[in-house]
């Protein structure tokens, strides 16, 4: 059964004013909610509708030249680049954020973890998950660690988005299938390693890829991670690695889990302190992570690597 939604619910949901559901009706026609005597009614369709429209128009489009445009040409251009303004003045100060990205960034930092997590939702929707991870977690991600750095935020707010994240992970695993005999990626940090951002990011590249994904968090012992590799049997275990922590006990940690993992499984570390911790690590396997970039890369050497298994 189709739930339909009165118009209050709709403007909570989409971030779009009564005043401005009513205009976009009744000047553009964007939408047609059914009516009854409590008033507007919108479906399930027709929110998904308003969430591509607003976030074309905080995009930059004019709502005259796309309310009637398809849902698929909506999707296509919510799944585009976001457009800049050439006319506005650059904001002086730290890094420029995308206006589409503001409302995530200001409940961030003032602790509003509901306001996070129904931001994170709706883009969820409107995005697929490589693009979510590309135009949203990475810029904010960005955004949240240098304003940790120079002061602006606290390391709580840094906690709260990443518990965010990883209930959008959480969610992307649930929603995503993975590929017929698709691979197994675990992902952690090592002891006292406590920046996930990086995992996170690749955690959700994996789904995206159709890979399967056993997420473990950061800061965990070597012991610990082997132990969970022998019993999800992972194809990779992926570490990531901060230059602050690429210290001689982290390096004896991995050249340890490098010579005890199964020689079938393959380890790529990724992070600023990689290259640190790798040089002169017993055996070989191991792949350092240059980026996210560099992290697809793989991936993809590993799809058609288990492509090519298969067809043997």
């Amino acid at each position: 059964m189709n739930t339909l939604y009165p118009i209050r619910a709709v403007a909570k949901l989409t971030g779009i004013p009564i005043d401005t559901l009513r205009a976009w009706e009744r000047r553009y026609q964007a939408v047609t909610p059914d009516r009854s005597a409590r008033g507007r009614l919108y479906s399930d369709a027709e929110v998904r509708r308003l969430l591509l429209l607003r976030t074309a128009v905080d995009g930059g489009h004019a709502i005259g030249q796309i309310a009637s445009l398809s849902d698929a040409e909506l999707q296509h251009l919510a799944r585009a680049p976001f457009p800049s303004n050439h006319h506005r003045r650059p904001e002086p100060g730290p890094r420029v954020v995308n206006p589409n990205l503001r409302p995530l960034l200001e409940a961030i930092g003032g602790f509003d973890d509901k306001a996070i997590n129904d931001e994170l939702s709706k883009l969820a929707l409107l995005l697929t998950p490589a693009g979510l991870v590309h135009k949203v977690v990475l810029p904010l991600m960005r955004v949240v660690g240098e304003n940790w750095e120079n002061g602006t935020f606290q390391i709580a707010q840094e906690h709260m988005f990443s518990a965010c994240v990883r209930n959008l992970l959480g969610g992307l695993v649930r929603v995503q299938r993975p590929g017929n005999g698709a691979a197994r990626l675990l992902l952690t940090t090592p002891s006292k390693e406590l920046h996930e951002f990086g995992i996170l990011a690749a955690a959700m590249l994996a789904v995206a890829n159709e890979f399967q994904v056993a997420y473990l968090g950061p800061n965990l012992p070597a012991g610990e991670i082997l132990s969970a590799a022998g019993k999800c049997t992972p194809d990779v275990v992926v570490l990531g690695i901060m230059e602050t922590n690429a210290t001689p006990s982290v390096r004896q940690a991995v050249d340890w889990l490098a010579s005890e993992l199964p020689a079938s499984t393959e380890l790529w570390v990724g992070g600023t302190g990689a290259a640190d911790v790798v040089n002169g690590a017993g055996r070989g396997g191991i792949h350092i992570l240059e980026d996210l970039a560099d992290f697809e890369r793989h991936l993809t050497r590993l799809k058609a690597s288990q492509a090519r298994e298969s067809t043997l």
